[in-house]
């Protein structure tokens, strides 16, 4: 379930509850920095991590880097034999490769879960 996932601009934070703060916790995924943020309500939790990235992208502009990007590089997967088998027939059934087949999947999948709990991509 997804509704433990925040967005603002192009960064994603997972939010978990701290029991020794007594309030929630939330850290930007997908990326090497980190970015993290309190707060006791979904509105003040959406506010902190709002403050938390401009301040991120702030600091990064005063320091003259450039900003992580998330989930840069490829993906790879091990899969047993049966699996990529399966995976081969049907991308051949659509005339499509493995790679665009599983894109293809994997963007309409995830869009549907993201639009659920509110969290669609602008596009």
């Amino acid at each position: 379930m997804l509704t433990n996932l925040f967005k603002y601009k192009d960064y994603y934070a997972r939010v978990t509850f701290d029991p020794s703060a007594d309030a929630f916790h939330g850290r930007v995924i997908g990326i090497q920095d980190v970015i993290d943020f309190y707060g006791r309500t979904p509105d003040e939790l959406r506010q902190e991590l709002k403050t938390s990235v401009d301040e991120y992208l702030t600091w990064c502009v005063e320091e003259g880097t450039k900003p992580e990007k998330t989930w840069l590089g490829k993906l790879t997967l091990r899969l047993d034999d049966d699996l990529r088998r399966r995976l081969a027939v049907v991308a051949a059934a659509h005339d499509e490769s493995i790679n665009s087949w599983v894109t293809n999947l994997l963007d309409r999948e995830t869009e549907r879960l993201l639009a659920e709990h509110g969290q669609a991509e602008e596009r």
